[in-house]
């Protein structure tokens, strides 16, 4: 048997195999443990619990335009897409996005590793080179 904790929002916090009682399972309900018994193959990445049922995390549909663009300051990279709201991470950089759309510009070449971790959905990222 697995069981996989989760907290408030779904989001799975932990899991356990093993042999458990009927009162081992009550017992962690008085004790304030959110979980749900789960297949033994089920994955706690991919996953998450809405009303009590384990459901697949919805992946965003996310485009980008480009993955290469001049350091000209004039040139973009458009992506687009994603939830909204959310913060997406361009290297150790936080930018809020409100209408789902990102546009990049860059004036030093470099590559630059922008992330998006929006929970329900599925991480993305994305590498983006500026020549």
């Amino acid at each position: 048997m697995q069981l996989f904790y989760h907290d408030d929002d779904g989001r799975i916090t932990g899991g356990v195999s093993g042999a458990f009682s009927p009162d081992d399972l009550d017992d962690l309900r008085t004790r304030g443990f959110s979980f749900l018994v789960v297949p033994d193959r089920a994955s706690m990445t991919t996953n998450y619990v809405v009303e009590g049922q384990l459901v697949p995390r919805p992946v965003a549909d996310i485009r980008i335009d480009r993955i290469e663009i001049p350091a000209d300051k004039r040139s973009k990279v458009k992506i687009t897409g994603l939830p909204v709201p959310c913060v997406v991470q361009i290297d150790d950089q936080a930018l809020t996005v409100d209408d789902g759309m990102l546009e990049l510009t860059a004036e030093m070449p470099a590559a630059y590793w922008v992330s998006l971790d929006c929970f329900p959905y599925m991480p993305w990222s994305a590498e983006i080179t500026v020549t």
